[in-house]
């Protein structure tokens, strides 16, 4: 039930989860929009990865289901085969990388 998947939101001093449990199929091409949101903060990590988990997040951010924050990567992801996630923002190198997906 669902299109599950997760993201990690990386930087020089750990990392975020973002996991969903709708529309993982988009989830990629989300990360990227959200990485060019986030440029004007570039430099800054605590608000470009609040920027960056708001537009992962936005579709369900009223809704008590639908999207989880996680500081270890403890959910399924549908992409990937050994269930870590499949799309990496990485904001100290500012990339999306995604496995098993539509961005590379």
């Amino acid at each position: 039930m669902g299109d599950r998947r997760m993201a990690e939101v990386k930087t020089e001093n750990g990392s975020l989860y973002v996991y969903t449990h709708e529309n993982g199929y988009r989830f990629g091409d989300v990360a990227k929009e959200a990485l060019l949101a986030a440029t004007p903060r570039r430099d800054d990590y605590p608000y470009a990865t609040r920027i960056v988990v708001d537009k992962l997040t936005a579709p369900g951010r009223d809704d008590e289901l639908g999207y989880g924050l996680m500081l270890t990567p403890d959910g399924e992801d549908e992409y990937s085969s050994d269930n870590s996630p499949s799309i990496v923002i990485d904001l100290h190198e500012w990339t999306v990388s995604v496995t098993n997906g539509e961005v590379k």
